[in-house]
């Protein structure tokens, strides 16, 4: 199987099982995010963008596409996390570590991961500063966000309160940083 990245709107049509007139319908009242090649001005429709809008509307996802879901952006320098990859591959996801804030930008905004899981301990990293940048941007609004809070943090609720989806205690064992984020995942 040939990883696919962008759908034509007659692709995306006979995966809901609609006329392609009706996907373009879509894309035109902004429902369906697209972009139009030049010359003939065809719809070309990002696989991230095609599942996420079949999610939204409760529309089943093939499972050919469905493998794009469990992408995974990892941002953190410990050994311990960074060992946690593993697990999270031997789940089904695909995951990219990064190890500054610098590259994490980088790579959030060229591999579209659905899910960040965040090391607050890592230096020079706000935490709230990312919560606050991804929850402001339309791009994120779908990035599920697992926050992995300081040492010695008591008060996990204003993490939730800022925008992150789950939170577990730097000291959590892999196991439970990968049943997390299973729950996330699969919401």
């Amino acid at each position: 199987m040939s990883e696919v990245h962008v759908l034509t709107t007659g692709e995306a049509a006979r995966y809901c099982g609609v006329n392609f007139r009706t996907v373009i319908r879509w894309i035109e009242r902004g429902q369906l995010k697209a972009y139009k090649l030049p010359g003939r001005g065809d719809h070309r429709i990002c696989v991230e963008d095609f599942v996420g809008f079949l999610r939204d509307n409760a529309m089943p996802v093939p499972a050919e596409l469905g493998s794009t879901t469990r992408k995974i952006l990892l941002v953190a320098n410990s050994p311990e996390l960074a060992a946690g990859r593993q697990l999270l591959q031997q789940a089904g996801c695909e995951v990219d570590i990064a190890g500054d804030s610098f590259s994490a930008g980088a790579l959030l905004a060229t591999s579209k991961p659905t899910m960040l899981v965040l090391d607050t301990n890592l230096d020079g990293v706000n935490g709230f500063q990312v919560l606050d940048t991804i929850r402001s941007r339309a791009e994120f609004s779908s990035l599920s966000v697992l926050l992995i809070a300081p040492q010695g943090e008591t008060n996990q609720q204003r993490w939730l309160d800022a925008g992150a989806d789950a939170v577990v205690a730097a000291s959590c064992d892999r196991s439970e940083l990968v049943g997390r984020v299973n729950l996330l995942l699969d919401a």
